[in-house]
Parts: C-alpha cells; sequence; structure tokens
C-alpha cells in the first residue's frame, strides 16, 4: 500500500531530509569518480612521466640498442664457430626482425612522452577548475538520471552535453546550460511519497556504496597509488639518479658488445 503521508509528518520530513544529504553525497562522489578517471588519472600519469619518463625512454632506447648488439654478437659468433664468413647484412635484417617488440615499446613510450606534455600544456587555472566543479556539481544535482528518474528527453540529452562540456574543459558551455535551466524553469520537487522516497533513498544508497568501492580501487591502482611520491621532490631526484646509472651500465654494455663485434668482424 502506499504511504501517502502529509509533507509535515514527522517521518516525511526524516525521509526528505535523508534524501536531500544522500543527493549531495551523491553529487560529490560521482563528480569525485569521473574527476579520478578522466582528468586527475591523465594528468598525475602525466607529471610522472615529465619528471621520469624522458629518462625512462632514454633508458629504454639504451637498454634495446645493447639486447640488440648482443644478438648481432651471438649470431655473429654462431657463424664463425661454423667455420663460415659472417653475412653481416643478413645478421642485421635478422636481429631488427627479433627486436620488433623491442622497438613497438620505444615508439609507445614517445608517444605516452608526447601526449603528457600535450596534457600539462593544456590545463585551465585552478579558479577555471573550481568554477567547472562547482557548476558541475549542480548540473547533476539537476540532471544526473539517478537524482530525476523521471527525466524528459531534453533533460536527458542536456546531461550528455554537460559531461561532454566537463570532460572538455568547456566552462562557458556549462555556464550556458545552467543559465538555460534557470531561465526555463525554477527546481522545484515535485510531489513524491514516502514509498517513493524511501525507494529513491534505497537506490541512492546503492549507488554510492558502488562508488565508494570504485574510488577505492582507483586509489589502489596506479597512479594514484604513487601519487604522494609524484609530489616527493626527494624520492623523483633519487628515482633519477638510479635511472641515470642504469643508463651508464647500458652505455658500458653497448660500447663492449660494439668492440667485440668489430674485432669479430675486424672492423
Amino acid at each position: 500500500m502506499t504511504d501517502n503521508l502529509p509533507a509535515y509528518t514527522s517521518i516525511n520530513i526524516e525521509l526528505t531530509t535523508r534524501l536531500e544529504q544522500l543527493r549531495l553525497e551523491f553529487v560529490n562522489l560521482f563528480t569525485r569518480h569521473k574527476d579520478m578517471v578522466e582528468n586527475e588519472s591523465a594528468i598525475l600519469t602525466s607529471l610522472y612521466l615529465q619528471k621520469l619518463g624522458h629518462l625512462q625512454l632514454e633508458l629504454l632506447e639504451k637498454q634495446t640498442e645493447s639486447a640488440r648488439l648482443k644478438m648481432k654478437m651471438n649470431l655473429i659468433q654462431a657463424v664463425i664457430n661454423r667455420d663460415e664468413r659472417p653475412n653481416l647484412q643478413t645478421i642485421e635484417k635478422l636481429v631488427d626482425t627479433k627486436m620488433r617488440d623491442y622497438y613497438a615499446q620505444i615508439e609507445a613510450q614517445a608517444a605516452a612522452l608526447n601526449e603528457a606534455r600535450e596534457v600539462l600544456s593544456h590545463l585551465i587555472s585552478e579558479e577555471e577548475t573550481a568554477k567547472l566543479k562547482e557548476i558541475f556539481r549542480v548540473l547533476c544535482k539537476r540532471l544526473h538520471p539517478d537524482l530525476n528518474p523521471n527525466q524528459t528527453e531534453e533533460e536527458r540529452d542536456l546531461f550528455v552535453r554537460v559531461k561532454s562540456a566537463y570532460d572538455l574543459n568547456q566552462l562557458a558551455e556549462l555556464q550556458k546550460i545552467l543559465l538555460y535551466l534557470e531561465n526555463s524553469k525554477k527546481e522545484k520537487l515535485p510531489t513524491v511519497s514516502v514509498d517513493e522516497k524511501r525507494e529513491q533513498i534505497r537506490h541512492l544508497e546503492e549507488n554510492i556504496a558502488n562508488l565508494k568501492s570504485k574510488i577505492e580501487q582507483l586509489k589502489q591502482s596506479f597512479p594514484f597509488s604513487i601519487e604522494e611520491l609524484i609530489f616527493d621532490e626527494e624520492y623523483i631526484s633519487q628515482r633519477q639518479e638510479e635511472i641515470k646509472n642504469q643508463i651508464k651500465i647500458s652505455e658500458d654494455e653497448i660500447a663492449k658488445y660494439q668492440n667485440i663485434i668489430n674485432i669479430m668482424t675486424d672492423e
């Protein structure tokens, strides 16, 4: 049986208060999760690559060259062991074929580094970011389907535009949508029965628990799992030195293998 208690009863007032609390919590969590997935993850990854990526790319290139020369050296030695004269052109082609995966890794890492530079070059100011989030929260409360189960087709389309504008940091577009909503009709809460409020509360509690779980999982994954380290200059400096030492080791190996190849081929 549907419970149609008057709006001023204590039960109805408690449910309305609880529903508004959950609506606010849902909007905050939804915004937080969206930021982590679509903005913060890219920014943190880009900062990590900016501070260490160029060295990691150089290390990968040196390690790849060292592996290439070692493979070439071993192939030449195998031919010599058969009392044959090495065909260097054939050996080079064979080595290049076997090294394709390494070259692909270098290309992918170089592309990621370029993308990181692009991301960091298009960051908006803290003031604009704060305004963007504030308007996005307001629009989510007005247009998110989990908070507005009786949405019109226009409202669903507007929410798609809202998410797209937020993803692209289009503050002016969000402001335009908010102004349109304010001018078209003032936000008003429809008459909702106690049973309907209870169902909305149950639905929001489930979604809130789901969002909290997703946020916690993100915190345990890269780059959020090393967020503090990304801003720890002492750690970054130490890590840079470690990579530079690894680069030096690879450079020594390259020189060693090249020298051996030169002796083996009388170059």
